[in-house]
């Protein structure tokens, strides 16, 4: 069972979880992604998670505070050998602004929730070799 409330957890279902690079593509939670899966095969890997540590549990942040964080996380992931490709999460009504996302080939499924809760956030979305992006709540 999830503290989140249900109409938050609708809104990060329907967010567009937009990959910037190499090309640029957007997963949706739940759909099939023929640009993931066609990424994996060129990668040669067989998962992804899609991170960021904007607002934390969802909360407003200022923007230098969202920015030290990102740039934490950027750190953490390249000491521990990910890669990490420019991305942006999407409201596609336009009600809030896009937050900066760091999308990461290869990351477990484990790894992708310790980072989540690390930075504070309600939920990752991590993909496995379906290519299909799945919500994990973490509260």
């Amino acid at each position: 069972m999830t503290v989140i409330p249900a109409d938050l957890i609708k809104a990060y279902e329907s967010t567009d979880f937009r990959v910037l690079e190499p090309q640029a593509f957007t997963m949706r939670v739940g759909r099939y992604s023929p640009e993931l899966q066609a990424l994996y095969a060129d990668l040669r890997v067989s998962s992804a998670g899609y991170l960021t540590a904007w607002n934390p549990f969802s909360a407003e942040t200022s923007e230098e505070d969202n920015r030290k964080a990102q740039s934490h996380l950027l750190r953490q992931l390249s000491v521990e050998g990910f890669p990490a490709m420019n991305a942006l999460g999407m409201d596609p009504s336009g009600d809030w602004p896009g937050e900066e996302s760091i999308f990461v080939p290869g990351l477990g499924l484990e790894r992708a929730k310790a980072l989540g809760a690390e930075f504070d956030q309600n939920a990752v979305v991590w993909a496995d070799a379906d290519a299909v992006p799945q919500l994990v709540m973490l509260r």
